[in-house]
């Protein structure tokens, strides 16, 4: 997968939780709670595998074993 598919997934997650924390009560009513969490999970998540561990093999790979 290109970085710059990579950066776009992240960057349209986190902006999807900006806006839910900003307005996803008057979005989605009592239970925006419970759809900020787990979309916070699924933005973490995304930035770990799509950011962080291509950038960490690119590391290992370049030092050796």
């Amino acid at each position: 997968m290109r970085p710059a598919l990579r950066w776009t997934i992240v960057a349209a997650l986190t902006l999807a939780l900006v806006v839910l924390v900003a307005w996803g009560e008057s979005l989605l009513g009592a239970d925006s709670g419970a759809v900020v969490m787990v979309l916070t999970f699924a933005a973490g998540f995304a930035w770990l595998w799509f950011v962080v561990a291509p950038w960490a093999a690119r590391g290992r790979a370049k030092r050796g074993p």
